[in-house]
């Protein structure tokens, strides 16, 4: 990469945007971001008790999955315009090369976060990851010393560091907290609480609902139609039950109509 500033920007261009995926994903499932430190391979990750293992796999496969998909847009667009070859060919190898390098098992990669996520002894599953990681670390900075004599490249040096790194220390660096289970789904009953009622279209959804809430005021929500009819009502002890089993964008009334059909069938 020496010397390839326009690689250098498809790579940053790439990170941002594997970035911005994991944290949409996360959003979605209701999770909000906490600090993230960026990586010349991505994001530090770690494996967060506060995921739920289908969470955990689908936050972090969307920044790789987008970034292949972006590079393989790319390249059907070379197609239908050859010219743009020359000004997007280093962005689609820099989005390419993130997407499938995030999806390898190591440490601090998206792809440990997976195989954890599936692993019964995840305990286990992460130590042996870690120790996988830094072995492999060593073979691709050794591997990427010997290249680099002829070929000049420390690429494969640098990213054997970036393993090492990542299977020695602990990360932690990058965390996600569930909504419902923080702020301002936790009250301040010691001041006191004013109780309020919110009308709101039934076809608003979990995030709008979630927007009226706050640690000072217990909210009960009444869903209504065009003509302002009472449609169906909800507390936020229903709403913190929908946001986690919905992505945040679902219809609010749809995703209590489905919670009441499992609650009848239990019945």
């Amino acid at each position: 990469m020496l010397g390839r500033f326009e690689l250098l920007c498809g790579y940053l261009i790439g990170v941002v945007a594997h970035e911005i995926a994991h944290n949409r994903m996360a959003k979605l499932r209701g999770y909000a971001a906490g600090v993230i430190t960026v990586m010349p391979y991505g994001g530090v990750v770690d494996c967060q008790e506060e995921y739920s293992d289908s969470d955990n796999i689908l936050i972090a496969l969307s920044a790789p999955f987008f970034n292949l998909a972006f590079a393989t847009f790319i390249v059907a667009a070379w197609w239908v315009i050859p010219e743009i070859y020359n000004y997007t060919q280093d962005i689609c190898l820099a989005s390419l090369a993130l997407g499938l390098v995030n999806l390898l098992p190591f440490y601090p990669l998206d792809g440990s976060r997976v195989v954890v996520s599936f692993a019964k002894n995840k305990i286990k599953a992460v130590k042996i990851i870690r120790i996988v990681t830094v072995i492999a670390g060593v073979i691709a900075v050794i591997t990427g010393i010997v290249l680099a004599v002829v070929t000049l490249n420390v690429t494969l040096t640098v990213f054997g560091l970036f393993l090492i790194f990542g299977g020695i220390v602990k990360g932690g660096t990058e965390s996600y907290y569930h909504i419902t289970k923080n702020a301002p789904f936790v009250k301040n009953y010691s001041g006191g609480l004013i109780e309020r009622t919110v009308y709101i279209s039934s076809d608003a959804c979990l995030l709008k609902l979630l927007s009226h809430v706050d640690k000072d005021s217990l909210s009960f929500f009444v869903l209504v139609d065009e003509k302002g009819e009472e449609v169906d009502c909800l507390n936020e002890k229903t709403l913190g039950k929908l946001c986690v089993n919905n992505t945040l964008d679902t219809n609010a009334l749809e995703a209590l109509r489905c919670l009441h059909d499992e609650q009848k069938r239990d019945d």
